[in-house]
């Protein structure tokens, strides 16, 4: 195999510079095609970290993030209940944000199986934080109020989310009885009675009031009826803000 001097590599380029077979490009279009892809990123990765916190505020507002305080039976609840159109949507634009970043040295010189985890660790703990905030909640108070464009409306309506399952309750209590409690549900749609035996899991202790909100986890027993399976309060929000 013939290897050509560097020198003569240098007199070919050249050469076809004079000829017209090699264009020079400006400066400014590689600073704009560099300035597009940074814009580029920025907008899919602040996209990613909005819809993946909202797809955890989906999860904790069904009450289906509590759920694996009960074990293997709310572990499954919590899987059921994924919003598999968001996750899918955000495994899409974490490629794209691949593509997108894969031009620059600090990513080509990875592995791509490390650069794709670290971009999936980013969006994971950012989309987490906030779904602690108050920004979901608010965005969706005033979405059921009509004040938001339609767009971010139907974001916040039921289409992009997961039912719960069948046997998972999420509300507030209304009432306390001698075997348990009474549970509104989230939507106000109708009531529940809660029973506790002594079999009911309560990782976070017994002692219930009127007016906390709760996950349960049980089965029917009877019209309106639900023996529960295990029970936790949680502490996100005010019961009238719904």
């Amino acid at each position: 195999m013939n290897e050509q001097h560097p020198h003569e590599i240098g007199e070919g380029v050249m050469k076809a510079i004079r000829e017209g077979q090699v264009h020079m490009r400006p400066r400014w279009h590689f600073l704009l095609i560099s300035a597009l892809s940074v814009t580029g990123a920025c907008i899919v990765l602040l996209t990613l970290l909005y819809v993946t916190s909202l797809g955890f505020f989906f999860l904790r507002d069904s009450g289906a993030w509590y759920a694996p305080s009960f074990g293997g039976r709310g572990w499954f609840g919590l899987l059921y209940s994924l919003p598999w159109i968001l996750i899918v949507f955000v495994l899409i634009f974490i490629l794209i944000l691949e593509m997108l970043v894969r031009r620059y040295t600090f990513v080509y010189k990875k592995p791509l199986l490390i650069s794709v985890v670290a971009i999936l660790a980013v969006v994971l703990f950012g989309g987490l934080a906030i779904a602690q905030t108050p920004l979901h909640r608010m965005l969706m108070l005033s979405a059921r109020r009509g004040v938001l464009p339609q767009a971010l409306t139907g974001l916040y309506g039921r289409s992009l989310r997961e039912a719960p399952p069948g046997d998972m309750y999420h509300g507030d209590i209304v009432g306390m009885l001698g075997n348990g409690f009474l549970l509104v549900d989230e939507d106000r749609a109708g009531t529940t009675t809660v029973v506790v035996t002594t079999q009911t899991r309560l990782p976070y202790g017994e002692n219930f009031s009127v007016g906390e909100r709760v996950v349960v986890v049980g089965d029917m027993v009877a019209s309106g009826t639900v023996e529960a399976f295990g029970i936790r309060e949680i502490d996100e929000y005010p019961s009238d803000e719904r």
